[in-house]
């Protein structure tokens, strides 16, 4: 089994998070967190769709205003990924390019919840 694409690991957060929102009526703060869980074997197995998931719940997020403390305190670990296709690494390129923009505008409150932060640690080690 070939490793999943970062546009795969892309559209499958996305599909994830609208399912939360529209089928389970969870709040964007709850579908970010939920779409986390849900990813996160996937993302323990490959660096590609680490960051993937990563940057595109980010996204979600500041597109809504806020950022859950455990996505933006490890935004700036992110390594860059190499050896995309050239599609891929389009799509990344300007995923990376939104996310900048939407980080420096500062137009997000950080949503803080410790025992969550604690969580994610442990899903992630």
């Amino acid at each position: 089994m070939s490793e999943m694409s970062y546009l795969e690991a892309k559209k499958l957060t996305l599909e994830d998070y609208e399912d939360f929102i529209e089928d389970e009526g969870f709040s964007p703060s709850q579908a970010i967190a939920a779409t986390f869980e849900d990813s996160v074997l996937m993302m323990k197995k490959s660096h590609k769709v680490y960051v993937s998931v990563m940057i595109n719940l980010s996204i979600l997020s500041l597109n809504k205003n806020f950022i859950p403390d455990y996505l933006l305190e490890r935004q700036e670990s992110l390594s860059k990924l190499e050896d995309l296709n050239e599609e891929e690494q389009l799509a990344y390129e300007l995923d990376i390019n939104t996310l900048n923009r939407l980080l420096s505008n500062q137009n997000f409150e950080i949503d803080k919840d410790e025992e969550y932060r604690l969580r994610v640690n442990m899903l992630l080690e």
